[in-house]
């Protein structure tokens, strides 16, 4: 009887830890990815609201519709409106929902309360302050700084 002493092949074990370190990579791929797809939401979201802070200010400062113009802050969404106050029945308001990851907290605008509303002919705001959009699924927070004048930073 002849015993092989070469032999050539693959063991269990050598398939399993291929198995478990395939494993890991695509969970690893799979969290990176959700992690990009949220800060980008985050940037978006920012982006987007600054720009309809502006459009509002520019509006007032335009005397369109001869009225103030604000946006109204909840925690999952904000509110372009028309008016000296927010109304939430008023047909003219446009309502932007916050992806689910992400929330407004903070809202440190002077004289209280949710709403930036600039007055029309200056374009200026007595609700100057700031706001952050937060994500706690990725631990990031951007500020957003809203001046007397109607300028926007973040």
């Amino acid at each position: 009887m002849k015993i092989l002493k070469n032999t050539k092949g693959i063991t269990m074990i050598e398939i399993v830890l291929v198995i478990i370190i395939f494993g890991i990579s695509v969970g690893l791929s799979i969290l990176y990815h959700q992690s990009s797809q949220i800060r980008a939401d985050l940037r978006s979201q920012v982006s987007q609201f600054t720009s309809y802070v502006r459009l509002a200010h520019s509006n007032a400062l335009s005397g369109l519709n001869d009225q103030s113009h604000g946006v109204h802050l909840e925690t999952s969404s904000y509110t372009t409106f028309i008016g000296n106050t927010y109304d939430p029945l008023d047909d003219y308001n446009f309502v932007i929902d916050l992806p689910g990851a992400l929330e407004i907290q903070n809202i440190n605008l002077n004289g209280g309360g949710n709403d930036i509303i600039f007055t029309t002919s200056a374009g200026e705001t007595n609700n100057y302050g700031s706001v952050d959009f937060v994500s706690n699924q990725i631990n990031e927070t951007t500020t957003i700084e809203i001046t007397k004048f109607g300028t926007v930073t973040y």
